[in-house]
């Protein structure tokens, strides 16, 4: 059995190629058609899969989506494309797919997909010459750049592109270069340091939850909460409570 989440903005699709799963004896643990809702089920659930769209909801497509999944999780990941996507595959094929599923799918080619993602996922864990070290680092330019900018737009939706156009590199360039300076992928950095500014908030204000989860830049407070319970764990009104008396 494999955990599996699905990226996916065609509802009845994704509806049909969870039952497909699900019949094959695997655990779908959730269904997103948008970057931010996909991110918050990865960190909640920790599938050993993930079948991403390339084109979903909103501005970050899905090739933005597996390489924010690929730096920040280890999972399979594979795309969900039709035939027509021939340019776009090519395009995706930076993030290094562990395999592609053909819409329209049938449950023969669902279950030689997972099988074979999760096959090749193992293999490249296992051998080294596919997982190469980049010991590169930020400038120190860049890196105060990308702290500064950070640090300003904390309550807004900050991306991996945004970050790499600031300092001019590749996406890919950047996440190797930001890990190598933080120790840390872009989006679990950034992630920390909204949840310390909310540690803050929490502590030093009587601000509502919500407006502190927006504040510190979550979609929601659903989001928040999770995310906050994942770094500190407890939630944020138990931070409140403990910190406060």
């Amino acid at each position: 059995m494999v955990r599996v989440l699905i990226i996916e903005n065609e509802r009845v699709l994704a509806r049909d190629l969870m039952e497909t799963l699900q019949s094959l004896g695997h655990d779908v643990v959730g269904i997103a058609a948008n970057f931010c809702d996909a991110v918050a089920l990865a960190s909640e659930h920790q599938p050993g899969l993930a079948l991403v769209d390339i084109h979903i909801e909103g501005d970050r497509d899905g090739i933005a989506l597996a390489t924010e999944l690929r730096e920040d999780h280890t999972m399979a990941i594979a795309f969900l494309t039709s035939h027509a996507d021939h340019e776009t595959v090519l395009k995706a094929s930076i993030v290094r797919p562990n395999g592609y599923l053909i819409k329209p799918f049938d449950t023969k080619s669902v279950d030689a997909l997972v099988n074979t993602a999760i096959a090749n996922f193992s293999g490249s864990q296992l051998d080294g010459s596919k997982i190469t070290p980049n010991p590169k680092t930020l400038s120190s330019a860049n890196k105060e750049k990308t702290e500064r900018f950070i640090d300003k737009n904390l309550d807004r939706s900050i991306s991996v592109e945004q970050l790499a156009e600031l300092c001019e590199l590749s996406s890919a360039e950047f996440s190797r270069q930001f890990r190598g300076s933080f120790g840390a992928p872009p989006h679990k950095f950034m992630t920390t340091e909204r949840i310390a500014e909310a540690k803050r908030l929490l502590r030093n204000t009587d601000w509502p939850i919500a407006e502190i989860a927006l504040t510190v830049g979550f979609a929601n407070q659903a989001h928040f909460t999770s995310s906050f319970r994942k770094i500190a764990s407890t939630t944020p009104s138990q931070y409140r409570r403990f910190t406060q008396c």
